[in-house]
């Protein structure tokens, strides 16, 4: 799942045995950090909500970045790339097909960041 910000772009790479990285396009990021269960359980869920969304999303080989306010989900499967680019808002609504797999990366992003907090202390 990709986001992009004004800053740059986030995007968190999620794998089906829970390997987890989040990556920024200014440089820096999380590597590794599905070694923490809880991280580890929130990509799962992301990923096995992915499988069930494929009829959402279109083969590509072509993948730019994020505009600003876009998110952008690109899958790998055993039959090639496939993406769905989507206004942030209208995921955060609830109201779109790929609404709860947004809502379950960002479950994985807050694990995330709860892991990065708990590694300054």
């Amino acid at each position: 799942m990709e986001t992009g910000y004004t800053v740059g772009t986030a995007t968190m790479v999620s794998l089906v045995d829970g390997t987890t990285s989040l990556y920024y396009s200014t440089g820096g990021g999380m590597l590794g950090s599905g070694e923490y269960t809880p991280v580890a359980e929130a990509s799962k869920a992301f990923v096995a909500q992915a499988e069930n969304l494929l009829q959402y999303m279109s083969s590509s080989d072509e993948f730019p970045l994020p505009q600003v306010g876009q998110v952008r989900f690109v899958l790998m499967t055993y039959t090639g790339m496939l993406t769905a680019p989507e206004i942030e808002k209208t995921l955060a609504s609830g109201n779109h097909p790929l609404s709860h797999l947004y809502r379950l990366g960002h479950e994985t992003l807050t694990q995330l960041h709860l892991l990065a907090e708990k590694n300054r202390k």
